[in-house]
């Protein structure tokens, strides 16, 4: 796998990133509370899943740069440029590693 691929990866998954921070800022400014339906932040493209968290869960996952929310399973369309680092009854956290993780912390909106 090239640089090209954790490219590949970290964009992808940045992009929906980019997609759940506006569903977060959406959620805040209109008092939401519950599960927040946010977009499975995984490398397949083509990945419609929605996963429910509350703001608090969401902001864990936020809080460094290279992790990102997963469906259950969906880390292994990032093969080798991903890992779980958290199981939780309604989602995965995956961090992204190596140059992936590099591009990922680069493309973060909130600087982590």
């Amino acid at each position: 796998m090239s640089d090209r691929t954790a490219e590949r990866v970290a964009r992808n998954d940045a992009t929906f990133r980019e997609a759940n921070e506006h569903i977060a800022e959406r959620a805040h400014t209109h008092g939401v509370v519950g599960l927040i339906p946010f977009i499975c932040e995984c490398a397949e493209e083509s990945c419609t899943e929605i996963v429910r968290l509350t703001m608090d869960e969401y902001a864990h996952v936020r809080a460094d740069g290279a992790h990102f929310l997963n469906e259950h399973g969906h880390v292994a369309a990032a093969q080798r440029h991903a890992r779980v680092v958290e199981e939780h009854e309604r989602y995965t956290v995956v961090e992204k590693v190596g140059r992936a993780g590099e591009i990922a912390r680069e493309l973060d909106p909130r600087g982590s």
